[in-house]
């Protein structure tokens, strides 16, 4: 009887001399006879690097007749269909009549994005969506059905010369660990960015992780002092991964950081939620975030997830008195924020019937965040506020899920009509549909 290995040397023969095309397309079959326990988990992978050499070495990457320096070319995106309500009212004088502004409106969001790995650690890539803003590619059906313009979202390349360092320069994805108290999802930084990663035992990982943000480009001749100066956000992480045994799924992750800007101002808002145009300066920020992951507590495929984040502004008297121009005699200077949430998913989002559950509370102060940069759903980007946002997310087959956010928000700071803390409260409700290919 042939045993096992002398199967595993056929199959790779075979799948060899079927030439690279069929190597492309061999994964479902090395699935399928791992699964049969024809050949192994360790022996499957094998194949697979051997079928990647093969393709990389012996062909022009097919139909397509891509450059032979590609290793892997990945096309990914997503269609988002979307109805918003949403309802806020602005902060008054005192003595004034408080008013509510309500909108509903139906939108859709497109993302396409293109990944390439290359050869001896390099990978670059592309991303085009369907608005503008940094915070947000949602489009409005309005304009009596006009078309809608797609925008350039990222533009990277990446170089990773081993398995502790990689490089990445250009508008890339936010490689810092975060929610979106600071960070809005959608946001794609642009600069230099940096990791270096330590292995500790079997799974365990630390790491060191720099962002040099490049936010805007200065007329240099036409202003003198910060006015001329280039707008820079720097920003460093330590974070730290622990699985609690070799063979178990449920984490730790505790990441430390400090972010801080340059002496400079940003002429113009950008176009997010609540942009704030001027000094960018007495933006430094000490933050602590992290989640603890408990793995198969209601049965296999089943997690619960406790997170949270945090952000002080070590200069948030500057930044309220002298940049914001707050009344120091009426209010604090509101440099603390917080965020603490909940989370339960069954599956990993990935399969028909997979659905997961998250509800968090926060409580972000004057100073406290970048309104730049943080959420442009909750509380409309605005600062002080507090209050809570609930997910929901069913997976309606393997590429489609449905999903429901609702947001509610509370003034902290009671008589604040300065533009980025003037809600007296807010609420937000959003129904997805996405699907994803």
């Amino acid at each position: 009887m042939i045993n096992l290995k002398s199967k595993f040397l056929a199959i790779t023969a075979a799948l060899l001399c079927a030439g690279a095309a069929f190597a492309q397309d061999s994964g479902p079959l090395i699935d399928l006879l791992v699964k049969k326990g024809i050949i192994n988990n360790q022996e499957g992978e094998d194949l697979r690097v051997e079928l990647t050499k093969d393709f990389v070495a012996n062909t022009s990457a097919g139909k397509l007749n891509l450059s032979s320096s590609i290793a892997d070319f990945k096309l990914s995106g997503d269609m988002r269909m979307r109805y918003e309500y949403n309802n806020q009212a602005p902060e008054i004088a005192a003595g004034g009549y408080l008013l509510s502004n309500e909108t509903s409106r139906t939108r859709f969001r497109f993302r396409l994005n293109g990944d390439v790995t290359l050869q001896k650690g390099w990978t670059t890539g592309f991303a085009l969506e369907s608005g503008q803003a940094s915070d947000s590619a949602n489009q409005t059906f309005t304009s009596a059905a006009d078309d809608y313009g797609v925008f350039l979202t990222r533009a990277y390349i990446g170089w990773q010369p081993s398995l502790n360092w990689a490089f990445v320069l250009g508008k890339q994805k936010n490689l810092m660990y975060t929610t979106d108290l600071r960070w809005d999802a959608d946001i794609n930084p642009q600069g230099l960015s940096e990791v270096y990663k330590y292995f500790i035992g079997a799974k365990d990982t630390f790491e060191f992780r720099g962002m040099q943000h490049f936010i805007d480009d200065r007329t240099e001749a036409n202003n003198a002092g910060p006015l001329r100066r280039d707008t820079f956000m720097f920003e460093n992480q330590a974070v730290y991964t622990h699985w609690f045994a070799p063979s178990n799924l449920s984490s730790l992750i505790v990441a430390l950081g400090y972010n801080k800007y340059n002496q400079s101002t940003l002429p113009t808002a950008p176009l997010g939620s609540a942009s704030f145009a001027g000094s960018v300066r007495k933006q430094d920020y000490v933050t602590f975030a992290g989640e603890v992951n408990f793995a198969n507590v209601n049965g296999a495929g089943t997690a619960f997830k406790l997170y949270w984040d945090s952000s002080v502004n070590t200069t948030a008297d500057t930044r309220a008195y002298r940049v914001y121009n707050l009344n120091r005699s009426q209010f604090s200077n509101g440099g603390k924020a917080w965020l603490a949430g909940i989370g339960y998913s069954y599956g990993l989002g990935k399969v028909q019937g997979d659905y997961s559950a998250k509800l968090d509370y926060r409580s972000v102060g004057i100073t406290a965040t970048d309104p730049n940069l943080n959420d442009s759903d909750w509380g409309f980007s605005k600062d002080n506020q507090k209050g809570f946002e609930l997910s929901l997310v069913y997976n309606v087959t393997d590429f489609a899920t449905f999903g429901i956010k609702y947001f509610d928000t509370k003034i902290i700071q009671k008589g604040m009509t300065f533009s980025l803390g003037n809600l007296d409260h807010s609420q937000e409700l959003l129904v997805d549909l996405v699907v994803k290919f």
